[in-house]
C-alpha cells in the first residue's frame, strides 16, 4: 500500500493519496449523508477515517507501521479503522476485537488547508478542486479475501463533507518534514476527501488474509502509485468477566 504528498502546481495547499487494503466477509452498510444547498450528497466516512488517523502521534502513528503493532492505536467505540501505508508495500498483523465495524478506505485522496495557506486556498471550493478526477484516476482495483476477490460494486465511492483534524506536536506532517507547520498542536482544516471505501460488520472470529491491489493513476504515468499490501488479520472474541479459556 502506498501514501504520496504533493502539492499542486503554483499552490501552497498539500494533499495526500493514501491507498490502502482490508476486507473481510462483507456486510455493506450506508455510511451518514451531509448535504449542501444545491442537493449534493456529501459523506463522513473520510472525514472520520482522516481525523482518526492524522490525530495520532508520528511515532505511533498506524500509517507508518511496518509490522501491525499500532494498528490498535486510537481505537474508539464501534468503529475499528485500519489505515494504509507510507512505506510502500507492506505486510501488517493485527487483531481485532469480534463485533466492531471495520472501516477503511481502499484508495482515497484528501485536500487539506494548513494554518499558513493563503485565504483563497482555504476555500471549499479550491479544495474540491483539489481532488476532482479522482475518481477516475484510481484504476485496477482488486481486494482479495481469503482467495476470493470482491465485486467492484463493494467499493462504494464518496467525497466527504469538510472537516478539520486536531493535530498533535508529534504529527505525522511534521515527521514528513512539511515546511510551516506550527511548533505546537494546531487544527488542520478545512479539508475534503475522495475515495472508495468499505465498511465490514460481523467479521468472523478467527485468521482471514486481505491483498489489496490497485493503481492510481498521474499525469505522468512514472509518478502512478502502485498499490500492494497485505494484512494478517485476527478476529478475536472478547471474553467477558469469568469467562476464561481452556
Amino acid at each position: 500500500m502506498t501514501f504520496l504528498m504533493h502539492r499542486p502546481r503554483r499552490t501552497r495547499a498539500r494533499v495526500l493519496v493514501l491507498a490502502l487494503l482490508l476486507l473481510a466477509l462483507l456486510a455493506p452498510a450506508g455510511p451518514a449523508l451531509a448535504h449542501d444547498g444545491g442537493g449534493h450528497r456529501y459523506d463522513t466516512t473520510g472525514a472520520e477515517f482522516w481525523q482518526w488517523a492524522l490525530a495520532q502521534p508520528a511515532a505511533t502513528n498506524p500509517l507508518t507501521d511496518t509490522t501491525g503493532e499500532f494498528c490498535d492505536e486510537g481505537q474508539r467505540g464501534r468503529t475499528w479503522f485500519l489505515a494504509g501505508s507510507l512505506v510502500g508495500p507492506v505486510t501488517r498483523e493485527c487483531t481485532i476485537p469480534y463485533g466492531k465495524k471495520v472501516v477503511f478506505p481502499v484508495v482515497n485522496f484528501g485536500a487539506f488547508a494548513f494554518p499558513d495557506d493563503p485565504p483563497e486556498q482555504r476555500t471549499e471550493e479550491y479544495l474540491r478542486a483539489q481532488v476532482a478526477g479522482f475518481k477516475d484516476a484510481a484504476t485496477g482495483l482488486r481486494v482479495t479475501v481469503d482467495g476470493t476477490v470482491l465485486r467492484r460494486s463493494e467499493l462504494r465511492y464518496e467525497e466527504s463533507r469538510l472537516f478539520s483534524v486536531p493535530m498533535p506536536a508529534d504529527n505525522l506532517f511534521a515527521a514528513l518534514g512539511v515546511p510551516g507547520l506550527p511548533d505546537g498542536p494546531f487544527l488542520l482544516g478545512p479539508c475534503v476527501d475522495a475515495g472508495y471505501y468499505v465498511t465490514l460488520r460481523s467479521l468472523r472470529p478467527g485468521a482471514h488474509t486481505l491483498h489489496i491491489e490497485g493503481v492510481i493513476e498521474a499525469a505522468d504515468p512514472a509518478q502512478n502509485t502502485v498499490v500492494d499490501v497485505t494484512y494478517e488479520l485476527t478476529v478475536q472474541r472478547t471474553r467477558g468477566p469469568g469467562q476464561h479459556g481452556g
